[in-house]
């Protein structure tokens, strides 16, 4: 599935996310999932449902990878919030995405393999 034309919607769609709607996102979604994140060094939250990650939530972007089942849910929550730009996946480690590398190596950290990826590959080239 390739993914170009959402991530370049969600770079170019909202200029307040990361500096005051991302805040809004954590506040509307703590009452229903865990997140972790640390704000000073990571750019992507691990959205929680007990012990499994569902989501991976972009902190610079309005971008969230989302496993299937539970994007619904999530969409209802932030039904308010109409920058955001999901990327739904049966399951977060399916290698099945792709990105034009044009697009994706302005904006993202270095990942080797940009024809076949996985939400769970993204989080971690990107995390840090």
């Amino acid at each position: 599935m390739d993914i170009t034309e959402t991530l370049q919607a969600a770079v170019y769609s909202n200029n307040y996310w990361k500096h005051s709607d991302f805040s809004s996102v954590m506040e509307a979604i703590i009452p229903h999932y865990n997140i972790d994140i640390e704000m000073d060094t990571e750019k992507i939250t691990i959205l929680r449902l007990e012990n499994k990650i569902i989501a991976y939530i972009c902190l610079n972007y309005p971008l969230i990878f989302i496993e299937s089942q539970y994007a619904l849910q999530v969409k209802n929550i932030l039904h308010t919030f109409h920058d955001i730009e999901y990327i739904i996946v049966d399951t977060l480690s399916n290698p099945y995405l792709s990105v034009n590398p044009d697009i994706y190596n302005v904006y993202f950290d270095f990942m080797e393999n940009l024809n076949s990826f996985s939400a769970e590959d993204f989080y971690f080239y990107n995390v840090n």
